[in-house]
């Protein structure tokens, strides 16, 4: 019976034999780093791109995701699904950027979800009992020489706790999202391999204009020799990454709305134990980071880093704690102890939103577009907000409930920062621009904030475009600054 091979980590030049250990990383063990392309789904890079909606349209859909991805989130964290009428449009799937990652030796390419807010990592796999369709050859374990099943006595197996079925000699994980969307199958470990943003965006322009789905073009190493007993890495800006024994699932029963434009599954980096980031640990620092473009950049294309390099190297950088529920350790969330409207400094109960003393959790996560708060705590934003703006209201589409008339949305005065205020003393302020979003051809501008009587409070991605955003697992600490820019 096979076992399971210790996780190990190698960052190389892509042209180089595959590097691996022997042996685990210890905690002297120094700091690997590497980077990867985040694509917006939007992006025009994107295989999920469809160009025929208009801006405005692409913005509604994308907050009404916020709400599916909400009714998701709770139904974790209350065990249970929470059902809500906006949410019931949108499928699974509702993360908003994309990772292309190889899988296997020889690595076959695919479109992965980068999802803060689940753990396991997954793809379709053959045999296939019950699988959504997708625009490429679904994985096939036997075409990998590096493709390994675990048993039900392995570490990795034992983290599924509740998701996982043991009937045989095989691990069997078995998941299930907030709208009823399921995948499982066999736990299982394999070599991911993961290009430079550089690599993607080249082989990207050169296929987009004939390929809507794109391969990867760049040279991959197949030779899974274990060539090293310690790991080594390259600054060069060439340089990828090999991840050999990522535990992962491989699945043969897939339902729900997975992979109809050409995802076909996910990368997990919540803070649970079977999570991408928890996996290579100490070798990575225990941290990562991205920086995400304004939406309103036509490219919509950022970087993910993990490692030494995903430390914020400015001056003007706050940080407060990051706290992860025992019992839900998969959220990261954040103390928030007051919200202020340009100066106003709003009337909320300074524990409200305090995980350590059961107040209603506050997630912070890329993968929702919109700011979401409890019912109370919105509706105090909402009368401060608009009692600060001198513009004309006007009906808002759904799913939004404040929006104004604007001559144009890329030149307005009058409107307040919203600040965020997190233990710590540390002040995230949101301009105009992080906190509303543009529609109707810039004639119309709606609160990015919506208020829910889900019982948790989400932090989006619209309000951290343009800053440096970092997490330090291993302390316990999220760290944030502005970005002047976020380029790849």
């Amino acid at each position: 019976m096979a076992t399971l091979r210790v996780l190990c980590l190698c960052v190389l030049l892509l042209s180089l034999p595959l590097c691996s250990l022997s042996r685990p990383l210890s905690l002297s063990s120094p700091s690997l780093s590497f980077k990867v392309a985040l694509i917006h789904r939007d992006s025009p890079y994107s295989p999920i791109h469809d160009p025929s909606p208009s801006p405005s349209d692409l913005f509604r859909l994308s907050a009404q995701r916020s709400l599916s991805r909400l009714q998701h989130f709770q139904s974790v964290l209350t065990g249970k699904s929470s059902p809500s009428k906006l949410a019931s449009e949108v499928k699974a799937g509702s993360s908003e950027y994309l990772m292309r990652v190889g899988i296997g030796t020889p690595a076959e390419p695919y479109w992965l979800i980068a999802d803060t807010g689940s753990d396991l990592t997954w793809t379709q796999c053959l045999p296939c009992s019950n699988c959504f369709e997708q625009n490429v050859p679904i994985f096939n374990p036997k075409s990998s020489s590096t493709y390994l099943s675990l048993n039900c006595s392995s570490t990795l197996c034992q983290n599924l706790k509740n998701n996982r079925k043991c009937g045989g000699s095989s691990c069997q994980y078995d998941y299930h999202y907030g709208d009823g969307s399921a995948t499982s199958g066999k736990l299982s470990t394999e070599t991911f391999t993961f290009e430079t943003p550089k690599s993607t965006l080249t082989s990207l322009k050169a296929s987009i204009s004939t390929n809507p789905i794109f391969s990867l073009t760049t040279t991959l190493s197949t030779d899974p020799m274990e060539t090293s007993t310690s790991a080594t890495f390259s600054t060069d800006r060439r340089t990828g990454a090999k991840i050999k024994g990522l535990g992962f699932g491989c699945g043969n029963s897939n339902t729900g709305g997975f992979g109809q434009n050409g995802e076909v599954g996910l990368v997990g980096l919540g803070g649970g134990p079977l999570s991408l980031i928890s996996q290579l640990g100490s070798s990575i620092s225990n941290k990562f980071s991205y920086c995400l473009p304004s939406r309103l950049d036509e490219n919509m294309t950022s970087v993910l880093n993990f490692g030494k390099n995903a430390a914020i190297q400015t001056s003007d950088v706050s940080s407060t704690p990051l706290i992860q529920l025992e019992d839900s350790p998969t959220f990261f969330l954040l103390n928030l102890t007051g919200i202020s409207v340009g100066s106003k400094r709003l009337d909320i109960p300074p524990l409200f939103f305090d995980p350590t003393q059961r107040g209603e959790p506050f997630v912070i996560d890329s993968g929702t577009t919109l700011t979401i708060l409890g019912p109370g705590v919105y509706y105090i934003l909402a009368v401060e907000v608009e009692k600060a703006i001198n513009l004309p209201t006007t009906d808002p589409p759904r799913p939004f409930s404040l929006c104004y008339k604007v001559p144009d949305s890329g030149n307005i005065t009058g409107i307040p920062n919203i600040t965020f205020h997190f233990s710590g003393n540390a002040d995230w302020i949101n301009g105009p621009e992080n906190s509303f979003i543009p529609l109707d051809d810039g004639h119309m501008i709606c609160l990015g904030i919506l208020g829910s009587g889900q019982g948790m409070s989400i932090l989006g991605n619209w309000a951290q475009q343009n800053k440096l955003v970092e997490y330090d697992v291993g302390k316990g600490m999220l760290s944030f600054a502005p970005a002047r820019s976020c380029e790849v």
